[in-house]
Protein backbone atom coordinates (compact mmCIF):
# COMPACT_ATOMS: atom_id res chain seq x y z
CA UNK A 1 0.00 0.00 0.00
CA UNK A 2 1.59 3.14 -1.05
CA UNK A 3 0.41 6.74 1.11
CA UNK A 4 0.67 9.64 0.08
CA UNK A 5 3.78 11.60 1.78
CA UNK A 6 2.32 14.89 1.98
CA UNK A 7 0.41 15.21 5.67
CA UNK A 8 -2.10 17.58 3.99
CA UNK A 9 -3.00 14.76 1.46
CA UNK A 10 -2.79 12.23 4.32
CA UNK A 11 -5.28 14.40 6.39
CA UNK A 12 -7.62 14.99 3.63
CA UNK A 13 -7.87 11.20 3.44
CA UNK A 14 -8.93 11.24 6.99
CA UNK A 15 -11.59 13.44 6.62
CA UNK A 16 -15.08 12.57 5.59
CA UNK A 17 -17.73 15.26 3.84
CA UNK A 18 -20.90 16.14 3.54
CA UNK A 19 -22.14 18.43 0.56
CA UNK A 20 -25.10 20.28 -0.49
CA UNK A 21 -27.11 19.37 -3.89
CA UNK A 22 -29.06 15.95 -5.21
CA UNK A 23 -28.27 15.50 -8.60
CA UNK A 24 -24.92 15.80 -10.76
CA UNK A 25 -26.01 19.72 -11.98
CA UNK A 26 -26.10 21.19 -8.28
CA UNK A 27 -23.27 18.85 -6.31
CA UNK A 28 -20.00 21.08 -6.03
CA UNK A 29 -17.65 17.95 -7.84
CA UNK A 30 -14.95 19.66 -8.62
CA UNK A 31 -14.34 20.89 -4.81
CA UNK A 32 -15.08 17.39 -3.58
CA UNK A 33 -12.94 15.94 -5.99
CA UNK A 34 -9.75 18.15 -5.57
CA UNK A 35 -10.04 17.75 -1.78
CA UNK A 36 -10.11 13.92 -2.02
CA UNK A 37 -12.10 13.12 0.85
CA UNK A 38 -11.64 9.22 2.60
CA UNK A 39 -14.98 9.44 2.83
CA UNK A 40 -18.73 10.92 1.82
CA UNK A 41 -21.78 11.21 3.91
CA UNK A 42 -24.94 11.12 2.21
CA UNK A 43 -28.45 13.25 3.96
CA UNK A 44 -31.76 13.70 2.66
CA UNK A 45 -30.65 16.47 1.14
CA UNK A 46 -28.53 14.58 -1.14
CA UNK A 47 -31.37 12.28 -2.58
CA UNK A 48 -33.49 12.81 -5.44
CA UNK A 49 -34.96 10.33 -7.84
CA UNK A 50 -33.47 6.95 -7.33
CA UNK A 51 -31.67 7.28 -10.81
CA UNK A 52 -30.29 11.12 -9.42
CA UNK A 53 -28.41 8.97 -6.44
CA UNK A 54 -27.51 6.45 -8.28
CA UNK A 55 -25.79 8.56 -10.85
CA UNK A 56 -24.24 10.81 -7.87
CA UNK A 57 -23.09 8.02 -5.88
CA UNK A 58 -21.66 6.63 -9.29
CA UNK A 59 -19.69 10.11 -9.92
CA UNK A 60 -18.30 10.16 -6.37
CA UNK A 61 -16.81 6.73 -6.38
CA UNK A 62 -15.12 7.79 -9.33
CA UNK A 63 -13.77 10.35 -7.66
CA UNK A 64 -11.11 8.21 -5.97
CA UNK A 65 -9.09 4.96 -6.17
CA UNK A 66 -9.55 3.01 -4.82
CA UNK A 67 -13.23 4.72 -4.41
CA UNK A 68 -14.13 6.45 -1.01
CA UNK A 69 -16.52 5.31 1.24
CA UNK A 70 -19.73 6.74 0.71
CA UNK A 71 -21.83 6.29 3.72
CA UNK A 72 -25.36 7.16 5.49
CA UNK A 73 -27.25 6.70 8.23
CA UNK A 74 -30.15 4.05 7.66
CA UNK A 75 -30.88 2.53 10.85
CA UNK A 76 -35.11 2.12 10.12
CA UNK A 77 -37.48 3.69 11.81
CA UNK A 78 -36.96 8.04 12.10
CA UNK A 79 -33.48 7.66 11.03
CA UNK A 80 -33.52 7.10 7.16
CA UNK A 81 -32.15 9.61 5.08
CA UNK A 82 -33.45 7.56 1.70
CA UNK A 83 -36.75 7.37 1.41
CA UNK A 84 -37.23 5.11 -1.55
CA UNK A 85 -34.98 2.74 -3.89
CA UNK A 86 -34.31 1.04 -0.58
CA UNK A 87 -36.41 -1.10 1.85
CA UNK A 88 -37.95 0.78 4.77
CA UNK A 89 -37.30 -0.96 7.98
CA UNK A 90 -39.20 -0.10 11.37
CA UNK A 91 -36.98 1.47 14.17
CA UNK A 92 -34.94 -0.71 15.97
CA UNK A 93 -37.09 -0.82 18.64
CA UNK A 94 -39.51 -2.00 17.08
CA UNK A 95 -37.14 -5.05 15.85
CA UNK A 96 -36.42 -4.96 19.93
CA UNK A 97 -40.15 -6.02 20.71
CA UNK A 98 -39.85 -8.68 18.06
CA UNK A 99 -37.21 -10.23 19.72
CA UNK A 100 -35.79 -12.23 17.11
CA UNK A 101 -32.19 -12.19 16.15
CA UNK A 102 -32.62 -14.21 13.06
CA UNK A 103 -35.42 -11.61 11.90
CA UNK A 104 -32.93 -8.72 12.73
CA UNK A 105 -30.13 -10.33 10.03
CA UNK A 106 -32.79 -10.38 7.70
CA UNK A 107 -33.37 -7.06 7.77
CA UNK A 108 -29.79 -6.04 7.67
CA UNK A 109 -29.07 -8.24 4.76
CA UNK A 110 -32.10 -6.91 2.86
CA UNK A 111 -30.87 -3.05 3.80
CA UNK A 112 -27.41 -3.98 3.14
CA UNK A 113 -28.03 -5.68 -0.32
CA UNK A 114 -30.64 -2.49 -1.47
CA UNK A 115 -27.54 0.08 -0.44
CA UNK A 116 -25.14 -1.67 -2.26
CA UNK A 117 -27.58 -1.96 -4.91
CA UNK A 118 -26.77 2.19 -5.24
CA UNK A 119 -23.53 1.83 -4.51
CA UNK A 120 -23.38 2.98 -0.81
CA UNK A 121 -20.72 0.86 0.95
CA UNK A 122 -21.35 1.65 4.70
CA UNK A 123 -24.23 2.00 6.97
CA UNK A 124 -23.40 4.38 10.16
CA UNK A 125 -25.92 1.26 12.06
CA UNK A 126 -26.48 -0.36 13.84
CA UNK A 127 -27.00 1.36 17.20
CA UNK A 128 -25.97 -0.73 20.14
CA UNK A 129 -26.55 2.53 22.66
CA UNK A 130 -29.14 1.23 25.58
CA UNK A 131 -32.62 2.74 25.97
CA UNK A 132 -31.93 3.59 29.86
CA UNK A 133 -33.27 7.36 29.34
CA UNK A 134 -36.87 7.96 29.03
CA UNK A 135 -36.84 11.38 28.67
CA UNK A 136 -34.18 11.15 25.73
CA UNK A 137 -34.69 12.05 22.38
CA UNK A 138 -31.68 11.54 20.62
CA UNK A 139 -31.75 7.61 21.15
CA UNK A 140 -35.30 6.95 22.19
CA UNK A 141 -36.45 4.37 19.61
CA UNK A 142 -33.64 4.26 18.00
CA UNK A 143 -32.52 1.98 20.43
CA UNK A 144 -33.50 -1.96 20.53
CA UNK A 145 -34.36 -1.52 24.38
CA UNK A 146 -32.88 -1.72 27.43
CA UNK A 147 -31.05 -5.34 28.51
CA UNK A 148 -27.49 -5.18 27.44
CA UNK A 149 -27.61 -9.01 25.98
CA UNK A 150 -31.36 -8.67 23.94
CA UNK A 151 -29.46 -5.29 22.41
CA UNK A 152 -25.82 -7.18 21.81
CA UNK A 153 -27.48 -9.96 19.99
CA UNK A 154 -29.82 -7.78 17.80
CA UNK A 155 -27.34 -5.45 17.29
CA UNK A 156 -25.03 -7.84 16.05
CA UNK A 157 -27.54 -9.79 14.23
CA UNK A 158 -28.28 -6.55 12.24
CA UNK A 159 -24.93 -5.64 11.58
CA UNK A 160 -23.91 -9.25 10.03
CA UNK A 161 -26.92 -8.91 7.80
CA UNK A 162 -25.52 -5.54 6.24
CA UNK A 163 -22.16 -6.81 6.17
CA UNK A 164 -23.59 -9.69 4.03
CA UNK A 165 -25.82 -7.37 1.90
CA UNK A 166 -22.60 -5.61 0.83
CA UNK A 167 -22.12 -2.86 3.01
CA UNK A 168 -19.63 -2.37 5.90
CA UNK A 169 -21.79 -1.65 9.10
CA UNK A 170 -20.93 1.27 11.64
CA UNK A 171 -21.41 0.38 15.50
CA UNK A 172 -22.18 3.21 17.43
CA UNK A 173 -22.44 5.37 19.66
CA UNK A 174 -19.39 4.16 21.99
CA UNK A 175 -18.98 3.96 24.57
CA UNK A 176 -22.93 4.12 25.15
CA UNK A 177 -25.02 7.34 24.60
CA UNK A 178 -28.35 5.88 25.78
CA UNK A 179 -28.12 6.78 29.74
CA UNK A 180 -28.18 10.78 29.26
CA UNK A 181 -31.08 12.63 28.02
CA UNK A 182 -28.81 15.19 26.63
CA UNK A 183 -28.63 15.41 23.21
CA UNK A 184 -25.41 15.66 21.78
CA UNK A 185 -26.16 17.35 18.86
CA UNK A 186 -27.19 21.00 20.90
CA UNK A 187 -25.42 20.07 24.19
CA UNK A 188 -22.24 18.08 25.70
CA UNK A 189 -24.12 15.49 27.46
CA UNK A 190 -22.25 13.85 30.44
CA UNK A 191 -22.62 9.35 32.12
CA UNK A 192 -21.41 9.74 36.04
CA UNK A 193 -22.23 5.69 36.29
CA UNK A 194 -19.19 4.17 37.79
CA UNK A 195 -16.86 1.98 35.59
CA UNK A 196 -18.11 -1.25 36.87
CA UNK A 197 -21.58 -0.28 35.72
CA UNK A 198 -20.98 1.10 32.48
CA UNK A 199 -18.73 -2.09 32.02
CA UNK A 200 -21.53 -4.65 33.22
CA UNK A 201 -24.27 -2.78 31.26
CA UNK A 202 -23.85 0.12 28.43
CA UNK A 203 -20.32 -1.98 27.19
CA UNK A 204 -21.68 -4.80 26.83
CA UNK A 205 -23.13 -4.91 22.90
CA UNK A 206 -20.11 -3.40 21.76
CA UNK A 207 -17.97 -5.75 23.71
CA UNK A 208 -20.24 -8.36 22.04
CA UNK A 209 -20.25 -7.27 18.50
CA UNK A 210 -16.54 -7.00 17.88
CA UNK A 211 -15.71 -9.96 19.31
CA UNK A 212 -17.60 -11.09 17.02
CA UNK A 213 -16.26 -9.09 14.10
CA UNK A 214 -19.63 -8.06 13.13
CA UNK A 215 -18.70 -4.56 11.92
CA UNK A 216 -16.00 -2.65 9.76
CA UNK A 217 -16.46 0.84 12.06
CA UNK A 218 -17.16 1.73 15.30
CA UNK A 219 -18.84 5.65 15.52
CA UNK A 220 -18.00 7.45 18.71
CA UNK A 221 -20.09 9.36 20.91
CA UNK A 222 -19.46 13.31 22.24
CA UNK A 223 -20.44 12.02 25.51
CA UNK A 224 -18.26 12.81 28.59
CA UNK A 225 -17.91 9.61 30.38
CA UNK A 226 -16.76 10.06 33.34
CA UNK A 227 -15.90 7.24 34.99
CA UNK A 228 -12.79 6.87 31.91
CA UNK A 229 -11.88 10.54 31.57
CA UNK A 230 -13.90 13.45 33.57
CA UNK A 231 -12.92 16.19 31.13
CA UNK A 232 -13.03 15.21 27.39
CA UNK A 233 -15.68 13.40 25.21
CA UNK A 234 -15.40 10.38 24.04
CA UNK A 235 -14.81 11.25 20.72
CA UNK A 236 -11.48 13.33 21.64
CA UNK A 237 -10.35 11.21 24.54
CA UNK A 238 -7.12 8.97 24.15
CA UNK A 239 -8.70 6.92 27.55
CA UNK A 240 -11.91 6.13 25.53
CA UNK A 241 -10.68 5.25 22.27
CA UNK A 242 -6.78 3.84 22.63
CA UNK A 243 -7.49 2.79 25.89
CA UNK A 244 -10.42 1.21 26.31
CA UNK A 245 -11.01 0.42 22.63
CA UNK A 246 -8.33 -0.53 21.09
CA UNK A 247 -6.78 -1.75 24.38
CA UNK A 248 -9.43 -3.25 26.23
CA UNK A 249 -11.80 -4.35 23.63
CA UNK A 250 -8.82 -5.44 21.49
CA UNK A 251 -10.84 -3.35 17.89
CA UNK A 252 -8.28 -2.86 15.29
CA UNK A 253 -10.84 -1.64 12.69
CA UNK A 254 -11.79 1.78 11.74
CA UNK A 255 -12.90 4.14 14.50
CA UNK A 256 -15.17 6.99 12.73
CA UNK A 257 -16.08 9.98 15.09
CA UNK A 258 -19.65 11.22 15.06
CA UNK A 259 -19.89 14.68 12.82
CA UNK A 260 -17.45 17.05 14.95
CA UNK A 261 -19.85 19.87 13.48
CA UNK A 262 -22.55 18.62 16.29
CA UNK A 263 -22.61 21.31 18.93
CA UNK A 264 -20.95 18.93 21.53
CA UNK A 265 -17.91 19.64 20.02
CA UNK A 266 -19.06 22.66 17.53
CA UNK A 267 -19.57 24.91 21.06
CA UNK A 268 -16.34 23.63 23.17
CA UNK A 269 -13.46 22.83 21.60
CA UNK A 270 -14.74 23.75 18.13
CA UNK A 271 -14.99 21.74 14.46
CA UNK A 272 -11.32 22.36 13.75
CA UNK A 273 -9.38 21.88 16.68
CA UNK A 274 -11.60 18.72 17.28
CA UNK A 275 -10.39 17.16 14.20
CA UNK A 276 -6.67 17.35 15.55
CA UNK A 277 -7.37 16.29 18.96
CA UNK A 278 -10.06 13.61 17.48
CA UNK A 279 -6.95 12.24 15.38
CA UNK A 280 -4.36 12.53 18.14
CA UNK A 281 -6.74 10.30 20.65
CA UNK A 282 -6.86 7.68 18.10
CA UNK A 283 -9.93 7.99 15.67
CA UNK A 284 -9.00 7.61 11.82
CA UNK A 285 -12.22 9.15 9.85
CA UNK A 286 -13.23 12.35 11.10
CA UNK A 287 -16.86 13.14 9.53
CA UNK A 288 -17.23 16.65 8.91
CA UNK A 289 -20.53 16.40 7.38
CA UNK A 290 -21.80 19.89 6.53
CA UNK A 291 -19.22 22.57 5.36
CA UNK A 292 -16.32 21.86 3.06
CA UNK A 293 -14.43 24.76 4.11
CA UNK A 294 -14.16 23.26 7.66
CA UNK A 295 -13.15 20.30 6.69
CA UNK A 296 -10.59 22.10 4.45
CA UNK A 297 -9.21 24.07 7.52
CA UNK A 298 -9.53 21.38 10.06
CA UNK A 299 -6.85 19.35 7.28
CA UNK A 300 -4.72 22.59 7.34
CA UNK A 301 -4.78 22.11 11.07
CA UNK A 302 -3.91 18.13 11.28
CA UNK A 303 -0.99 18.91 8.79
CA UNK A 304 0.14 21.60 11.07
CA UNK A 305 -0.38 19.54 14.53
CA UNK A 306 2.16 16.89 12.62
CA UNK A 307 4.64 19.64 11.38
CA UNK A 308 4.77 20.89 14.92
CA UNK A 309 4.84 17.30 16.48
CA UNK A 310 2.01 17.50 18.43
CA UNK A 311 0.43 14.51 16.16
CA UNK A 312 3.35 11.92 15.28
CA UNK A 313 3.32 11.09 11.71
CA UNK A 314 2.53 7.65 12.33
CA UNK A 315 -0.60 8.02 13.80
CA UNK A 316 -1.79 10.02 10.48
CA UNK A 317 -0.09 7.23 8.54
CA UNK A 318 -1.61 4.45 10.37
CA UNK A 319 -5.67 6.18 10.32
CA UNK A 320 -5.07 6.69 6.61
CA UNK A 321 -3.95 3.15 6.10
CA UNK A 322 -7.20 1.91 7.85
CA UNK A 323 -9.10 3.45 5.99
CA UNK A 324 -7.73 2.67 3.02
CA UNK A 325 -7.75 -0.98 3.46
CA UNK A 326 -11.14 -0.34 4.34
CA UNK A 327 -11.73 1.15 1.10
CA UNK A 328 -9.96 -1.51 -0.85
CA UNK A 329 -11.81 -4.39 0.63
CA UNK A 330 -15.49 -2.91 -0.32
CA UNK A 331 -14.32 -2.44 -3.77
CA UNK A 332 -13.00 -6.02 -4.16
CA UNK A 333 -15.96 -7.37 -2.31
CA UNK A 334 -18.38 -9.42 -4.79
CA UNK A 335 -21.76 -8.12 -5.12
CA UNK A 336 -23.96 -10.37 -2.85
CA UNK A 337 -26.62 -12.51 -4.90
CA UNK A 338 -28.15 -14.29 -2.18
CA UNK A 339 -30.99 -14.65 -0.73
CA UNK A 340 -33.21 -11.64 0.86
CA UNK A 341 -36.31 -11.71 2.77
CA UNK A 342 -38.96 -8.61 0.95
CA UNK A 343 -41.41 -9.04 3.49
CA UNK A 344 -38.72 -9.35 6.69
CA UNK A 345 -39.75 -5.40 7.53
CA UNK A 346 -43.61 -5.93 6.98
CA UNK A 347 -43.29 -9.33 9.59
CA UNK A 348 -40.77 -7.10 11.89
CA UNK A 349 -43.38 -4.04 12.02
CA UNK A 350 -46.15 -6.42 12.64
CA UNK A 351 -44.40 -8.95 15.14
CA UNK A 352 -43.31 -5.64 17.16
CA UNK A 353 -46.78 -4.26 18.14
CA UNK A 354 -47.12 -5.01 22.39
CA UNK A 355 -50.72 -5.16 23.01
CA UNK A 356 -50.27 -3.80 27.13
CA UNK A 357 -54.38 -4.03 27.87
CA UNK A 358 -57.60 -4.58 26.48
CA UNK A 359 -58.51 -6.23 22.89
CA UNK A 360 -56.37 -4.48 20.07
CA UNK A 361 -59.01 -5.61 17.33
CA UNK A 362 -61.15 -2.96 15.75
CA UNK A 363 -64.72 -3.90 15.76
CA UNK A 364 -66.29 -5.34 12.88
CA UNK A 365 -67.82 -3.03 10.38
CA UNK A 366 -67.79 -0.03 12.34
CA UNK A 367 -66.11 3.55 11.09
CA UNK A 368 -63.07 4.49 12.98
CA UNK A 369 -61.90 8.21 13.81
CA UNK A 370 -58.11 8.47 14.24
CA UNK A 371 -57.39 11.18 16.76
CA UNK A 372 -53.58 11.55 15.62
CA UNK A 373 -51.46 13.87 18.01
CA UNK A 374 -48.62 15.25 15.02
CA UNK A 375 -47.14 18.39 13.62
CA UNK A 376 -47.98 22.01 15.11
CA UNK A 377 -51.11 23.01 14.28
CA UNK A 378 -54.55 21.63 14.08
CA UNK A 379 -56.30 21.09 11.03
CA UNK A 380 -59.35 22.55 12.22
CA UNK A 381 -60.84 20.76 8.80
CA UNK A 382 -60.87 17.44 10.16
CA UNK A 383 -62.81 18.74 13.00
CA UNK A 384 -65.55 20.53 10.79
CA UNK A 385 -68.77 19.80 10.44
CA UNK A 386 -68.77 17.90 7.73
CA UNK A 387 -65.87 15.86 9.49
CA UNK A 388 -63.28 15.51 6.05
CA UNK A 389 -60.80 13.14 5.37
CA UNK A 390 -57.59 14.64 6.03
CA UNK A 391 -55.36 12.30 3.61
CA UNK A 392 -51.75 11.77 5.84
CA UNK A 393 -48.28 10.53 4.22
CA UNK A 394 -47.63 7.98 6.33
CA UNK A 395 -51.33 8.23 7.91
CA UNK A 396 -52.94 5.27 10.30
CA UNK A 397 -56.43 5.96 9.23
CA UNK A 398 -54.89 5.64 5.23
CA UNK A 399 -53.60 2.15 6.07
CA UNK A 400 -56.77 1.21 7.14
CA UNK A 401 -58.61 2.34 4.49
CA UNK A 402 -56.59 0.41 2.60
CA UNK A 403 -58.02 -2.98 4.61
CA UNK A 404 -61.48 -1.85 3.73
CA UNK A 405 -62.70 -0.03 7.23
CA UNK A 406 -64.52 3.18 7.10
CA UNK A 407 -61.55 5.50 8.73
CA UNK A 408 -61.16 9.49 8.83
CA UNK A 409 -58.08 11.41 10.92
CA UNK A 410 -58.05 14.01 13.19
CA UNK A 411 -55.22 15.72 13.76
CA UNK A 412 -53.66 17.60 16.73
CA UNK A 413 -50.55 19.31 17.66
CA UNK A 414 -47.75 17.58 19.32
CA UNK A 415 -48.44 20.27 22.50
CA UNK A 416 -51.88 21.16 21.84
CA UNK A 417 -53.44 24.34 23.07
CA UNK A 418 -56.70 24.52 25.19
CA UNK A 419 -58.63 25.63 22.25
CA UNK A 420 -57.57 22.34 19.49
CA UNK A 421 -58.73 20.47 22.32
CA UNK A 422 -61.61 21.80 23.15
CA UNK A 423 -62.54 21.72 19.53
CA UNK A 424 -61.97 18.11 19.22
CA UNK A 425 -63.95 17.27 22.15
CA UNK A 426 -66.80 19.21 20.68
CA UNK A 427 -66.82 16.80 17.93
CA UNK A 428 -66.29 13.27 19.81
CA UNK A 429 -69.63 13.16 21.27
CA UNK A 430 -71.36 13.75 17.91
CA UNK A 431 -69.26 10.71 16.03
CA UNK A 432 -71.62 8.45 17.38
CA UNK A 433 -71.18 4.63 17.98
CA UNK A 434 -67.98 4.18 15.94
CA UNK A 435 -64.28 3.15 17.25
CA UNK A 436 -61.66 5.85 17.96
CA UNK A 437 -57.72 5.02 18.13
CA UNK A 438 -55.92 7.87 19.43
CA UNK A 439 -51.94 7.72 18.15
CA UNK A 440 -50.09 9.72 20.71
CA UNK A 441 -46.54 10.43 20.07
CA UNK A 442 -44.07 11.03 22.94
CA UNK A 443 -46.75 12.44 25.44
CA UNK A 444 -44.36 11.66 28.18
CA UNK A 445 -42.70 14.19 27.19
CA UNK A 446 -45.50 16.64 26.33
CA UNK A 447 -47.85 17.29 29.37
CA UNK A 448 -50.60 18.84 27.12
CA UNK A 449 -50.66 15.65 25.20
CA UNK A 450 -51.31 13.61 28.04
CA UNK A 451 -53.56 16.01 29.66
CA UNK A 452 -55.54 16.16 26.24
CA UNK A 453 -55.88 12.00 26.06
CA UNK A 454 -56.83 11.52 29.51
CA UNK A 455 -60.18 14.64 28.38
CA UNK A 456 -60.45 12.24 25.68
CA UNK A 457 -60.65 8.85 27.46
CA UNK A 458 -63.42 11.09 29.59
CA UNK A 459 -65.64 11.14 26.42
CA UNK A 460 -64.54 7.61 24.76
CA UNK A 461 -63.35 5.16 27.11
CA UNK A 462 -63.10 2.36 25.17
CA UNK A 463 -60.59 4.28 22.74
CA UNK A 464 -57.44 2.33 21.42
CA UNK A 465 -54.12 4.20 22.22
CA UNK A 466 -51.44 3.75 20.08
CA UNK A 467 -47.76 5.01 21.48
CA UNK A 468 -46.69 5.14 18.14
CA UNK A 469 -43.30 6.61 19.41
CA UNK A 470 -41.59 5.39 22.31
CA UNK A 471 -43.41 3.34 24.75
CA UNK A 472 -43.32 5.48 27.91
CA UNK A 473 -46.03 6.95 26.81
CA UNK A 474 -48.21 3.59 28.07
CA UNK A 475 -48.02 4.42 31.25
CA UNK A 476 -49.44 7.49 31.40
CA UNK A 477 -53.23 6.43 31.35
CA UNK A 478 -53.93 4.10 33.92
CA UNK A 479 -57.74 4.65 33.13
CA UNK A 480 -57.26 3.42 29.32
CA UNK A 481 -58.51 0.33 28.83
CA UNK A 482 -57.05 -0.48 25.59
CA UNK A 483 -53.19 0.04 25.08
CA UNK A 484 -50.85 -0.73 22.33
CA UNK A 485 -46.96 0.08 21.27
CA UNK A 486 -45.54 0.10 17.76
CA UNK A 487 -42.44 2.24 18.40
CA UNK A 488 -42.50 3.91 14.92
CA UNK A 489 -44.66 6.74 13.16
CA UNK A 490 -43.47 5.20 9.72
CA UNK A 491 -45.02 4.09 7.28
CA UNK A 492 -43.94 0.57 7.88
CA UNK A 493 -45.00 0.41 11.50
CA UNK A 494 -48.41 2.12 10.92
CA UNK A 495 -49.11 -1.07 8.19
CA UNK A 496 -47.87 -3.38 10.75
CA UNK A 497 -50.25 -1.89 12.86
CA UNK A 498 -53.18 -1.91 10.54
CA UNK A 499 -52.86 -5.60 9.99
CA UNK A 500 -53.23 -6.04 13.92
CA UNK A 501 -56.22 -3.60 13.95
CA UNK A 502 -58.10 -5.24 11.43
CA UNK A 503 -57.38 -9.03 12.80
CA UNK A 504 -54.46 -10.03 9.65
CA UNK A 505 -51.60 -10.50 11.78
CA UNK A 506 -51.64 -11.75 15.64
CA UNK A 507 -49.65 -8.88 18.13
CA UNK A 508 -46.88 -10.94 19.60
CA UNK A 509 -44.56 -8.19 20.71
CA UNK A 510 -42.98 -7.72 23.85
CA UNK A 511 -41.90 -4.62 25.43
CA UNK A 512 -38.26 -3.88 24.91
CA UNK A 513 -37.81 -1.28 27.96
CA UNK A 514 -39.35 -1.03 31.38
CA UNK A 515 -41.69 1.42 31.71
CA UNK A 516 -41.19 2.61 35.30
CA UNK A 517 -42.89 5.95 37.22
CA UNK A 518 -40.26 8.09 36.10
CA UNK A 519 -42.15 7.92 32.55
CA UNK A 520 -44.51 9.75 33.12
CA UNK A 521 -44.38 13.66 32.59
CA UNK A 522 -43.55 15.86 35.48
Amino acid sequence: MTLPADPLALARGVIGVGFPGSTLADVPLGALRDFAPGAFILFARNVGTTDELRALVAALRASGAPPPLIAVDQEGGRVERLQHGVAQLPSAMAVGAAGDAALAERLGTLLGRDLARLGISADLAPVADLALQPRSTVIATRAYGDDPERVAALAGAFARGLERGGVAAAVKHFPGHGSTAEDSHVALPRIDAHAATLRARDLIPFRRVLAAGAVSLVLTAHVVVEAFDPERPATLSPAVLTNLLRGELAYDGVIATDCLEMDAIAHGVGTVRGAVLALAAGADLLWISHRLELAHQAAAAIATAVDDGEIPLARLQEAHARIRRLREHLANRAAYEGPVDEDAPLEAARRAVTVLRGEPRLRPHKAVTVISFEGTATDNAALSGARKRVEETPSLSAALRRRGVKSEVMRVPLEPESDDVDLLLEHVPALGDREFAIVTRDAHLHAAQSAAVARILELAPDALIVSARSPYDAALWPQARRIMCIYGTQAISLEGCADVLTGRAEPRGELPVRIAEDAAVR
